[in-house]
């Protein structure tokens, strides 16, 4: 097995020409292991604006173990909000990934063990072709090991929620809300 590889500083804090948009969604692919192996781990930065909300693409499963970390903001996972720091990870063909990203938008990184199993499959159907019709084709090509840039990995949705609120009814919940989520607002 030869490593080619040098050492890739990633910076998910700057957007630079290493990351592509799609809407509100920035997404930078950290590559490790052997180069061009679908064996290999992956990695995906992604990088949500203050108004993406509800707009990403629902739950979906993956063909590899997956671990999803907050790195900066806020993100509603499966009805849970994560703070930075938080993570999940999931087996092979588990379904989640309800997201709903905070106010001031969020970094996630989502690493999976293979590349392979990177081809979500989606439970929405209408999330599902549009994956299909907009980004199938590059995420097929990384998770072959065809290429190693970064590609999108999840579409966003026409109609969405925009600015999803979070309703408190009394002040001691906003407080409670801001130390579970560590939001400064």
């Amino acid at each position: 097995m030869a490593f080619e590889k040098g050492i890739d500083v990633a910076r998910f804090n700057e957007l630079d020409d290493s990351w592509v948009q799609t809407g509100g969604l920035w997404t930078r692919c950290v590559f490790i292991g052997e180069k061009n192996s679908p064996d290999s781990p992956v990695g995906f930065a992604i990088k949500a604006d203050r108004e993406i909300g509800d707009h990403v693409a629902g739950r979906r499963s993956f063909d590899t173990t997956t671990m999803t970390v907050l790195l900066s903001g806020s993100v509603m996972h499966d009805g849970r909000w994560m703070k930075p720091g938080d993570f999940y990870v999931a087996p092979p063909n588990d379904v989640n990934g309800d997201l709903v990203f905070g106010s001031e938008g969020a970094v996630l990184f989502i690493i999976f063990d293979n590349r392979s199993g990177i081809i979500p499959k989606f439970v929405d159907a209408d999330d599902q072709a549009r994956f299909d019709e907009t980004l199938r084709a590059d995420v097929e090509a990384v998770a072959a090991g065809r290429i190693e840039r970064s590609v999108a990995l999840l579409p966003l949705r026409d109609a969405y929620t925009k600015g999803r609120a979070v309703v408190f009814r009394t002040l001691e919940a906003v407080q409670q809300y801001r130390t579970e989520t560590g939001t400064e607002w």
